[in-house]
Parts: structure tokens; C-alpha cells; sequence
């Protein structure tokens, strides 16, 4: 599932991703929106592709990670709002090779609207045999 449009910036330790809320926006509820907390999973996808971006950087496929963990997610608002732009920004505050740390938050139209912490493992090469099948 892919939920944000596009990535806009990206450095060595930073990236931004950007989307739009519609009402065919994935768990858009009628009349209120997309839940705010799906705003941990746009900060989740937008860490993904800065990885991804990374290592097409540096000659590699890119590999399957998983997000460990949030803390301190905070946000001003219940709901995305139809017709409203999502700046998702994620800067790497910690790397270790495998694990990886970052702050992350969301702008709402222009307005600072939720931030929280993400911690996610990359496994290094052999440490998760790949799928035989796609599921």
C-alpha cells in the first residue's frame, strides 16, 4: 500500500514526502477525513523511501525494514482534512548500520500540525532469507 505521492527532498539525513488528502484517499471516513494516527504510517513510508532512495544511491537493491517502534506521537488535529497538503518531513538522528532513528512531522498546509520519533531495523545482507513468493 502506498500512501504518500511523492518524495520532494531528500539529503544524507533528511527527506520530505508530500500527498494530498482526497476523498479517495486510503481510510478516508466520510464527512471527517483520514484519521490523524495514519499520519504514523506517512512517516513510516517516507522513512522507507528515503532508505530506498539511499541505497539505489549507493549501487544497492533496495531491502525490506520494519518500523520497531514510535514515541511522543503527537498531533493538533483527529483528522486529515479532504483537499488538504501533507508535508511529511524524517531526519535521521541516530544509524548504527541496521537500526535508525528518526525525528520526524508532518505540515499541514503550511502549518506544523504532528511530530513523533521512529525507530526502525534495515536487516543486513543474509540476516532475513528472501520470500520464495510474493504474498
Amino acid at each position: 500500500m502506498l500512501l504518500v505521492d511523492r518524495l520532494v527532498d531528500k539529503t544524507d539525513t533528511h527527506a520530505t514526502a508530500e500527498l494530498r488528502i482526497s476523498e479517495s484517499s486510503t481510510f478516508f471516513r466520510k464527512g471527517k477525513g483520514v484519521p490523524a494516527y495514519v499520519g504514523l504510517e506517512y512517516m513510516a513510508q517516507t522513512v522507507a523511501a528515503f532508505d530506498g532512495a539511499q541505497q539505489v544511491e549507493n549501487a544497492a537493491e533496495p531491502s525490506i525494514g520494519f518500523l520497531l517502534g514510535s514515541r511522543r506521537y503527537l498531533s493538533d488535529r483527529d483528522y486529515f482534512g479532504s483537499g488538504d497538503h501533507l508535508l511529511v518531513d524524517v531526519e535521521m538522528v541516530f544509524n548504527d548500520g541496521n537500526m535508525a532513528s528518526f525525528d520526524c512531522s508532518i505540515n499541514v498546509n503550511g502549518e506544523p500540525a504532528v511530530s513523533a520519533t521512529l525507530n526502525v531495523y534495515r536487516p543486513g545482507p543474509g540476516e532475513f532469507p528472501p520470500m520464495e513468493k510474493p504474498l
